[in-house]
């Protein structure tokens, strides 16, 4: 007998002028559908094509599954197979993608700020409340910043809002979402710190997943250091021997252990042109806290890349329930004899199957780069 999970998948039109629900999608075959605690996931939908579904399956509208996240369709692929099946093939990405869309226009400083005030500011400056309102991205908030992360200073001019985030949260060990709220029609967003729930911890309820008492099914682990840095020199304004420069990461570092990284940081300045056409001049110790924080960033895009993914055990006997005992973020133990790993780490990503069986997949730690995250790492 297959085991099933129902779901339900309405359909939203939201543009600059419309956000409303245009219907449900009543007949489709498999749907695999992924969240991540830093950043977008993506989706892929197969359904026959009929004529609601044509209209459903429209490049902008939004699929929402309830809960908090929602994603926008951006690719649609129709095909007939050779027994005349006519099938829509729809993929896309959760809405912090819209975040891709904006740049920091001009630039932006901040001084001893906690990264999670630096993440509203920019999204605020940028998405929320521009100084050009043509800039502003509809239906779109911020949530209370509740002072989480890292105390950082930072100076970023240009690059996209989304990498920027990105590389803040992820240098500070804290993720960021944009919740679909339909019946208020709002988009919020929201910084997170995620969830302790390890067996280190006493104050809430521990979550431990073990091959010994069949939590997991499958799994795999994956490491590579082949990127891994561990002091970058960060040069900033001036020119030759008057350069300013900073050292970031452990300068103790000797021998094997020390991997270094050049940090081209001529862009921050210690007099930058706002927005709003005022000018912002950072004191030298500001400015030196500018530079540590960009070669900090860098170094956490360089670091040891270390993943476990296993798939969880989702009927029967199970011990802990998805969005009930954790959830994406939180820090969980897991032990697997088999692969020898024992490990206390955040869930980074969580990908849901529903085709003729349900699957839960869970990712520890970060997922291995991408080509294309390389490159974009490497130009940001």
């Amino acid at each position: 007998m297959l085991l099933k999970k129902q779901i339900q998948i309405l359909v939203f039109k939201v543009d600059n002028s419309t956000f409303e629900n245009i219907g449900e999608v009543n007949q489709y075959n498999s749907l695999i559908w992924a969240d991540k605690f830093n950043g977008y996931a993506s989706f892929e939908l197969w359904a026959p094509i009929t004529d609601e579904n044509s209209e459903y399956f429209k490049k902008g509208n939004i699929l929402w599954c309830g809960g908090d996240n929602a994603a926008v369709i951006e690719i649609v692929k129709s095909t007939i197979d050779d027994k005349g099946t006519k099938t829509f093939n729809v993929k896309g990405r959760t809405l912090e993608m819209i975040l891709t869309t904006r740049i920091i226009w001009g630039t932006y400083n901040a001084s001893n700020k906690y990264a999670s005030t630096v993440m509203y500011e920019i999204v605020n400056q940028n998405c929320v409340n521009p100084t050009n309102a043509s800039r502003k991205i509809p239906y779109l908030e911020c949530a209370e910043d509740t002072n989480i992360g890292d105390k950082i200073s930072i100076q970023k001019t240009g690059g996209e809002v989304y990498a920027t985030l990105n590389a803040i949260a992820a240098s500070s060990d804290i993720g960021f979402n944009v919740l679909f709220r339909p019946k208020e029609k709002k988009l919020i967003f929201e910084v997170v710190a995620g969830v302790d729930r390890t067996i280190e911890q006493n104050e809430v309820d521990p979550v431990e997943f073990s091959t010994d008492l069949e939590d997991i099914l499958s799994s795999s682990y994956y490491t590579n250091n082949q990127d891994e840095k561990s002091v970058a020199l960060v040069m900033g304004e001036g020119e030759g021997a008057s350069r300013k420069s900073k050292v970031a990461g452990d300068n103790t570092t000797k021998g094997f252990s020390r991997r270094e990284l050049f940090v081209d940081a001529r862009d921050v300045q210690s007099e930058s042109v706002n927005e709003d056409g005022t000018i912002t001049t950072l004191t030298p110790e500001e400015y030196d806290a500018a530079l540590a924080n960009r070669g900090d960033n860098k170094l956490a895009e360089c670091k040891t890349t270390e993943t476990f993914e296993a798939q969880i055990r989702v009927f029967g006997g199970i011990q802990y329930e998805f969005g009930v005992d954790y959830n994406k973020g939180d820090k969980v133990t897991v032990r697997d004899k088999q692969l020898g790993v024992v490990v206390s780490a955040r869930i980074t990503e969580v990908e849901e199957d529903f085709d003729d069986e349900y699957a839960l997949v869970l990712t520890f730690g970060y997922s291995y780069p991408t080509i294309m995250q390389k490159v974009k790492q490497q130009i940001s």
